[in-house]
């Protein structure tokens, strides 16, 4: 009882930290609605725009969001060293409200559709690489888990969300799925706007870069509800001029200074996220669940997963910082590339499976893969790169998420999801690179939780010297005790 009261009070003292991201944290969770309609969409060939149109063309429009996700993220990584994030987040409010008004007044117009999808997918690549940014810079490292953690989380109830409406308005033909999802975000993005608006604060880390210290002690103390300049906000400031000054002497080249052990351990742990979560394996576990229950015409699976999914998966959100990224993230894998393996075996072996273990077998999948393998990635972008490569690299990671989704889905896109033979395979190739990754992870993976930003990144490169400190340090450092 303690630790929960220890942990409330120090949510409560830190909640303008949280707040600074919400704005963001909104638009990714619209960009996860259309992320949904791409890779959690059984529905995608009955929707108004796609009517005549052959498969390659529907293939393109849908592709043409990770496009502009490619595309966001990348001007995100340029601007956002440039300028102040409540500048930035007007370029990622106004792209999200344009592709969702679009959506609602033409959602039969594949053109219009195609543009509005390029351009939620370039707001939604910017939006997430500044919430990762920001996040890692004002966040405490008590919270920096939860919270990053928690930016995954509302992504996927953005997907899942897509899940529920398609059914439900399917079933109706009079409104198009697209239309409703264009009026929702429409309204959510004025939300949105007004949250990031106000209770938006500047990264310190920025000002100090741009020589504004009075203005990041300032900051500092909005963020932590100090009233005065306390001995902490003196520590993190004094931490944070530290790093500064120790990533100066890096390259901004993302390879460099050891920087590319961190890249590909991070981009390895995004390709596992996708391997468990894509167009094929989320295809199959649908149309196998609507088997089960008979749904012949209107899906009802995706509703099922995505309630069970969004109820459990807020529980490992608390287990981040707790009992640490690595842990979490190397078992979630490994088990969850198991039960896919292990599930994908049966389908070779015998197409005769009992309902019930079907069921019983995915949602244990579900349950596993929400435990870390898609959590804790996002959570390693936010803090394991040196300032001078940080955008740049998480860019690069995003990147690399981005085309193994499309590319799952080109592949895929063309399958006969009611024929169980291709169940074993699908499955199986998703499922053993995911138990070889994991065993890779817990190997090479640094633990940072409960450390300060400056550790973080330190631990990471395995190159202490490169930044002049030593992560290894127990609480001597002024950064064991900040940021």
């Amino acid at each position: 009882m303690g630790g929960c009261t220890e942990w409330c009070l120090l949510s409560r003292k830190n909640k303008m930290q949280t707040n600074s991201l919400l704005g963001g944290i909104a638009t990714l969770a619209l960009g996860g609605v259309f992320v949904g309609s791409s890779i959690f969409n059984i529905h995608l060939r009955l929707q108004g725009w796609t009517d005549d149109q052959r498969d390659g063309t529907i293939l393109f429009v849908v592709v043409l969001f990770y496009i502009g996700a490619v595309i966001g993220s990348f001007v995100g990584a340029f601007l956002v060293d440039r300028m102040e994030k409540l500048a930035l987040s007007r370029f990622y409010f106004v792209g999200m409200g344009l592709a969702c008004i679009l959506q609602a007044i033409a959602p039969k117009s594949i053109i219009v559709i195609g543009f509005a999808r390029i351009l939620a997918g370039a707001a939604y690549g910017m939006a997430y690489l500044i919430v990762l940014v920001h996040g890692g810079e004002v966040l405490v490292r008590e919270l920096r888990g939860v919270n990053m953690a928690a930016v995954n989380y509302i992504l996927f109830v953005g997907i899942l969300s897509h899940g529920a409406i398609s059914p439900i308005v399917l079933s109706n033909y009079t409104v198009q799925p697209v239309r409703i999802v264009g009026i929702i975000g429409a309204m959510c993005i004025l939300i949105a706007v007004a949250i990031g608006q106000f209770m938006s604060y500047e990264s310190p880390v920025f000002l100090i870069r741009k020589n504004r210290d009075v203005e990041a002690i300032r900051t500092l103390m909005k963020l932590r509800l100090e009233s005065t300049e306390s001995f902490e906000v003196r520590l993190a400031f004094a931490d944070i001029k530290d790093m500064l000054q120790e990533d100066s002497y890096t390259s901004h080249k993302i390879l460099d200074d050891g920087n590319w052990f961190p890249l590909l351990l991070t981009c390895i742990g995004k390709v596992a996220a996708v391997l468990s979560f894509n167009a094929a394996v989320n295809n199959v576990r649908l149309a196998v669940i609507d088997q089960v229950f008979g749904l012949a015409v209107y899906s009802l699976s995706a509703v099922f997963v995505g309630v069970f999914r969004v109820t459990f998966g807020i529980v490992f959100l608390f287990t981040v910082d707790k009992y640490g990224r690595k842990p979490q993230q190397a078992l979630s894998t490994f088990l969850s590339g198991t039960v896919l393996s292990a599930i994908g075996i049966v389908y070779l072996i015998t197409e005769h499976v009992y309902r019930n273990v079907v069921i019983a077998v995915f949602l244990i999948y579900d349950l596993l893969a929400c435990a870390g393998v898609t959590l804790v990635p996002d959570v390693h972008l936010s803090e394991a790169f040196p300032t001078t490569k940080k955008s740049l690299s998480i860019a690069t990671a995003l990147t690399v998420e981005n085309v193994a989704q499309v590319v799952i889905l080109s592949i895929g896109f063309w399958w006969d999801y009611s024929d169980p033979d291709i169940y074993g395979p699908i499955l199986l190739a998703c499922g053993l690179p995911m138990v070889m990754i994991s065993v890779f992870l817990y190997q090479m993976l640094s633990e940072t939780a409960k450390l300060s930003l400056r550790q973080s990144r330190a631990a990471f490169a395995r190159n202490d010297s490169a930044f002049k400190f030593d992560s290894r340090s127990g609480g001597d450092n002024v950064s064991d005790r900040s940021n």
